[in-house]
């Protein structure tokens, strides 16, 4: 089913008239413009905006003479900053049109005859026999900051420097002047940077005219590199998700960032964070008045990308008591530990061999697992304490994997083919008799 499109009436920088009445438009939201001119110049045809105000063409809202309004007409506003200015990158300017401003009188009749609008964020398909394009950088801004920090892959070193892409920014290229590798001096680069290998570097300059960026090595803190690995690592999360959201949805990669990606990401501090949101509210993403295919595919790439793993956390210990409860002591303050356990995250204790037991829960959330055995702990040790009785522990709670597993499970059999060996030879030992 196709969606239904408006004329647009006017058009500047901040704000765009619609023929289509403000029932038809949310309060605040997004739209999506269509240039029917964009494909003959090889450009893009739809562009994707966000506004924070609606109203009808009417005197009520706007200076405006009787003659001239239309309440069928409906008036978007561009979102802006304290002093009423438009954002950056906020501009309701096209592309396809060729330039940055339309300035004070806004676009001319013939650049309206070629506009449309969709209500929502519509992002469209390739064309039949097309893949989608998974290029595109990680951020809004085409280019890095003065200052930033960026992952760059070592591409080539030359006499002057050495030429880097940067990673979270479609492979921009960048350089490292020779003065900026290291402190020391360098007696030889190719044992200071070798090529195809990873580094962390700093924005020292950007000419987004020319596309020039230069960058330096030295001057990077051990600081800088931990802030940037967290953030690299969530990023390249997001990309792959989005990248496979392209590939299954024939849709490109940069559309699915500039509709709901980078508004997401503004929102929530980081786009992976809104994904783990989405795990549990999908209503995060009403707002954007996606198409109910891409929005379903988003959910379900999302989920099985990011739904989390149960961990199993585990915890060794003994306990002993010889004063005259002796083992009753014992399962009392076992039973107590147990009962830490909550109902989606039980505490299972097991005894491997006298007086050493083996503590387990099964949770989606490592650290609290971790902090629920340690709680159960803490109670064992306060009702075999209050009965007399001692509890070491020999290995505190720790997340374990398969390898600990089927070493646990080893130790489990062995003991109770042990203990079957001495039953065995008492039975032998009162034949005798």
């Amino acid at each position: 089913m196709a969606e239904q499109t408006y004329n647009v009436i006017s058009l500047d920088d901040g704000s765009i008239t619609v023929d289509a009445p403000s029932s038809v438009f949310p309060e605040k939201g997004y739209f999506t413009m269509y240039d029917s001119s964009a494909v003959a110049k090889g450009l893009k045809r739809h562009a994707f905006y966000k506004y924070t105000e609606r109203a009808p063409y009417t005197k009520e809202h706007f200076k405006i003479k009787a003659e001239d309004e239309n309440p069928n007409y409906t008036v978007l506003q561009a979102p802006t900053d304290k002093d009423g200015e438009i954002l950056p990158d906020r501009h309701y300017v096209p592309a396809s049109l060729g330039f940055s401003t339309l300035g004070k009188k806004g676009a001319d009749k013939e650049i309206l005859s070629t506009l449309t609008v969709t209500p929502g964020l519509k992002v469209p398909k390739v064309f039949e026999g097309q893949e989608p394009n998974l290029r595109c950088r990680m951020y809004r801004n085409k280019y890095p900051d003065v200052e930033e920090t960026v992952v760059v892959l070592v591409k080539r070193i030359d006499v002057m420097g050495v030429y880097v892409s940067l990673l979270e920014y479609d492979d921009t290229e960048g350089m490292i002047l020779l003065s900026e590798l290291s402190r020391r001096r360098i007696r030889s680069v190719k044992k200071l940077i070798n090529v195809g290998r990873q580094e962390v570097a700093l924005v020292l300059r950007v000419d987004k005219d020319k596309g020039y960026i230069d960058l330096s090595k030295r001057r990077v803190s051990p600081e800088d590199v931990d802030n940037l690995e967290e953030r690299f690592n969530k990023s390249k999360s997001v990309h792959s998700i989005m990248r496979n959201l392209a590939t299954t949805e024939k849709r490109d990669v940069e559309d699915l960032y500039e509709s709901f990606g980078w508004e997401l990401g503004d929102e929530f501090g980081h786009i992976l964070d809104a994904f783990k949101r989405l795990l549990s509210d999908h209503s995060i993403l009403d707002r954007f008045h996606l198409s109910e295919d891409l929005r379903l595919a988003l959910i379900k790439n999302v989920e099985l990308r990011l739904t989390p793993q149960p961990v199993k956390v585990r915890s060794d210990f003994e306990v002993t008591c010889f004063a005259y409860e002796g083992i009753d002591a014992i399962k009392e303050a076992l039973l107590a530990g147990i009962k830490v356990g909550t109902e989606v995250n039980p505490i299972t204790v097991r005894l491997i061999a006298p007086p050493l037991y083996v503590m387990t829960c099964n949770t989606l959330d490592q650290d609290f697992g971790i902090d629920l055995l340690e709680q159960a702990l803490a109670k064992i040790k306060e009702e075999i304490t209050n009965r007399k009785g001692e509890i070491l522990v020999k290995m505190a709670p720790t997340a374990v994997g398969a390898e600990d597993e089927l070493a646990l499970q080893k130790a489990l059999d062995d003991a109770m083919k042990a203990n079957m060996e001495v039953e065995g030879d008492e039975e032998e030992e009162e034949e005798d008799d």
